[in-house]
């Protein structure tokens, strides 16, 4: 029994590590922001913050608007879904999903002509947390 605890232990530090670019600004990000933490989910916090404007998943720190508390869970799962990304993709995640992400979200908040849901990044998450948009 010790000796799983120990493995677990070690296999929580390598994905940070695997994660660690992104672990690093979501860190940075709590620290600025003080949001609540709502509950830990598989190793991710789920916290709520007053500034945020939507959501931002960062390794093991998702962070969304504190408006969406209690009613929001397909934003959860969304966001999760990208935490899932992060553990796949690991250092390459912000050039392959973070950064794209950021960028879809400011062109597309200028001309919301086509469905936020439909970029790769998005679509890929929803897909991974179990959201369907149907």
């Amino acid at each position: 029994m010790k000796h799983m605890k120990h493995m677990k232990r070690i296999v929580e530090i390598l994905l940070y590590l695997w994660q660690l670019p992104q672990n690093l600004v979501g860190l940075l990000l709590v620290l600025v922001l003080r949001p609540e933490v709502k509950y830990n989910y598989d190793g991710v916090a789920i916290c709520y913050a007053s500034r945020m404007r939507g959501g931002i998943s960062l390794g093991k720190y998702v962070i969304m608007r504190d408006v969406f508390k209690d009613h929001r869970m397909s934003d959860e799962q969304h966001e999760l879904g990208h935490s899932i990304q992060s553990r796949y993709l690991g250092p390459l995640y912000l050039f392959v999903i973070g950064i794209p992400s950021i960028l879809w979200a400011a062109w597309w908040n200028a001309d919301r002509n086509r469905d936020y849901y439909s970029f790769y990044t998005e679509r890929w998450a929803d897909r991974l947390g179990g959201v369907n948009r149907c």
